[in-house]
């Protein structure tokens, strides 16, 4: 175990780390990334690129891979490592990086320092080691990917462990306390103390004992199994308390290999006790008495919680059954059912029930009642926001109706005069004429006097000119926006780039394979010039 260099990050630019996002944006569907791609991505002149990605290789923080017929660039780990600690210092969650404290098949562990100088831990998720590539039938991280880089995976990795962080910190399991995650890295706080391989005399075994099982079962309680719980994922602490670490393996109780997980973890604490300190129980948890009380394994989506299961009890919360996740309270409900007993023999036995819970010790968690009545609220919530869109709606519609029915009272009080008014001021030009009146034009008026004072529809006037004829001049107005000249030459520089057609970068020099190949085929041929 060493140090890691972080050095090199005091020299780097913008240009350098935006470089290093390109590649990284590349990989997402390249193996290895070409300059050009490299060049668009990060918007930088290809020269510029070139230049920046031969100091980063200098460095190992990408690397240049020439194959037969792609040439490219791909990212290393450290540069993974430098990208995730640039974000992290960034934000101020990290401000030093110290020696390095654990190593293991799927992570390396450092010591660090926040910009306050308090101490953190800095988890690298490195996945993809020799030690431990079998990662489709030991992790689900793949789901329905058919491959994935192993950067993606560890980023994966690190994700999924910062949820379980947080999840079992909230649930007041003894976990270090999650600060922030970025790409595959986690920071947490730092815990003081050894992991009980290294731990060599403890007071009281049978105490440890009580103490680890109790934690098996209250995971188990919630939905969830360790999966890994040994002595090596185990810190002890000031007054021999215990800490977890080392959770992306979690799975859910109902995994189809759930009980066979479960007895593992008990059989690693008994033969780690009869191994180390000589003590032997006979007593051990079961998986059938198992009594699930928490649905953590369905809040984070754990290994071996499917979309089927999801979806039934989604159903279920929508029918209104919040208790659908507590197996044991459903049975105590059909069992009150069926009974129907009197009202004193029901408080007698809510009386033993509160005696009960009393003497239970204190690792059983009572946040059962609190998880019902968060989801009773969330419920009363959505059934009040609906009321209240209810409401407004129909409001809205009574409003809607009351100024409809007043504009139509309005339209009814206008005079025939002030029709005759206003036509007047739209068209003042083909007002009718006292001398030189036209026979036809007064024929039109006639019928708009009569049809305005029956109330009916005007009639079609007609604007056929007949031969001979001659009518007033009119003048017509409308309210279309005209366009100047410059914006007529925007749009039609804007059209002229759109359809302008693109042209396609080539790539030139060591980074083409193809010109490359090419060539050495020619020399080939030429070699072997006339031999047939």
């Amino acid at each position: 175990m060493g140090r890691m260099n972080v050095t090199v990050m005091r020299y780097l630019e913008g240009d350098h780390f935006r470089v290093l996002i390109a590649v990284e944006m590349g990989m997402k569907n390249h193996e290895v990334v070409p300059l050009a791609l490299v060049s668009s991505i990060a918007g930088i002149h290809r020269g510029g690129v070139a230049r920046t990605l031969n100091d980063l290789c200098k460095h190992q923080l990408v690397a240049f891979e020439r194959s037969k017929k792609f040439d490219g660039y791909r990212l290393t780990i450290r540069g993974y490592d430098y990208l995730a600690l640039r974000a992290l210092c960034s934000r101020e969650v990290v401000g030093s990086v110290g020696n390095q404290i654990g190593i293991g098949k799927e992570s390396d562990v450092y010591v660090g320092g926040d910009p306050e100088l308090n101490d953190l831990c800095l988890k690298f998720h490195r996945l993809g080691r020799t030690s431990f590539r079998k990662i489709k039938e030991k992790r689900d991280y793949h789901k329905n990917r058919k491959s994935a880089s192993w950067l993606y995976l560890s980023r994966l990795a690190a994700a999924k462990e910062f949820a379980f962080l947080k999840a079992l910190q909230e649930r007041g399991f003894p976990v270090p306390k999650a600060v922030d995650v970025c790409r595959h890295l986690v920071v947490m706080q730092l815990v003081i103390g050894q992991t009980l391989c290294n731990v060599s005399t403890v007071n009281d075994s049978a105490a440890l004992y009580d103490r680890l099982m109790a934690l098996i079962i209250k995971l188990a309680r919630h939905g969830v199994i360790h999966g890994d719980f040994n002595e090596f994922n185990l810190i002890m602490v000031e007054d021999e308390r215990i800490v977890m670490i080392d959770f992306p393996q979690m799975v859910s109780i109902d995994h189809p290999n759930a009980e066979y997980y479960f007895n593992r973890d008990v059989n690693c604490v008994r033969t780690f006790l009869k191994r180390k300190f000589g003590y032997e129980s006979e007593d051990w948890p079961k998986f059938d008495d198992i009594e699930r009380k928490g649905n953590m394994d369905v809040l984070l989506e754990a290994s071996g919680f499917t979309k089927k299961m999801a979806l039934d009890l989604n159903k279920a919360y929508d029918e209104g059954d919040f208790l659908a996740h507590c197996e044991q309270e459903k049975v105590d409900d059909e069992v009150s059912e069926s009974d129907g007993e009197d009202d004193d023999d029901d408080l007698e036995s809510e009386e033993e029930r509160v005696a009960t819970i009393e003497e239970e010790p204190e690792d059983v968690d009572n946040e059962e009642k609190e998880e019902i009545g968060k989801a009773s609220k969330h419920h009363k919530i959505v059934l009040s926001q609906s009321t209240r869109f209810n409401d407004w709606l129909s409001e809205a519609t009574t409003q809607l109706d009351d100024v409809r029915l007043s504009d139509n009272e309005e339209e009814e009080r206008f005079d025939d005069e002030d029709v005759i008014e206003k036509m007047q001021q739209h068209h003042p030009h083909t007002a009718p004429q006292e001398d030189d009146s036209d026979p036809n034009q007064i024929e039109e008026t006639e019928s708009l006097e009569d049809a305005l004072a029956t109330g009916d529809k005007l009639p079609t006037i007609s604007r056929k000119k007949k031969i001979g004829v001659t009518s007033g001049t009119r003048s017509v107005a409308t309210s279309v926006a005209t366009f100047t000249a410059e914006d007529i030459k925007r749009k039609l520089a804007l059209e002229k780039k759109r359809n302008k057609e693109k042209v396609r970068l080539k790539v030139k020099g060591k980074q083409s394979a193809v010109s490359r190949n090419r060539k050495d085929n020619k020399n080939v041929i030429s070699e072997y010039a006339g031999w047939i």
